[in-house]
């Protein structure tokens, strides 16, 4: 039996600031994404396609831990984890579309790992 977790942030500038100045582990992980991020940026101006090899899934905006895509049934959105995975599930837009994102990990949120495996679906109107 699998858990699913669904992990949203908000929008608000107020409630940005004050989640800031209340998790400092949050904040340094947001720090540590930003760096990444440039880094990346510089990577594919210097590497060209070769940087496009770390979004292996070609997700538009889920930044995916996995290449290996999750098992699922009938549709995506009903993917399944192995045994002592739990779900975590969020969205994410790009342009005008919205696309849901997914993984199976052991962490407690969508940021904590290990996973197994990943998956992304959509788009829908954002």
């Amino acid at each position: 039996m699998s858990t699913t977790t669904v992990c949203s942030q908000s929008t608000g500038v107020a409630a940005a600031l004050e989640e800031w100045d209340s998790h400092p582990a949050r904040r340094r992980r947001v720090l540590r994404v930003s760096a990444t991020a440039f880094i990346a940026g510089l990577s594919a101006l210097f590497l060209g396609d070769r940087a496009n090899a770390a979004d292996c899934q070609s997700s538009p905006c889920c930044s995916l831990a996995k290449c290996e895509e999750c098992s699922y049934g009938e549709s995506k959105d009903r993917y399944t984890c192995p045994s002592g995975y739990n779900r975590r599930t969020w969205s994410c837009v790009s342009g005008s579309n919205r696309y849901y994102c997914g993984e199976c990990a052991t962490g407690t949120d969508c940021w904590s790992g290990p996973f197994a495996c990943s998956i992304w679906f959509g788009p829908s109107p954002a």
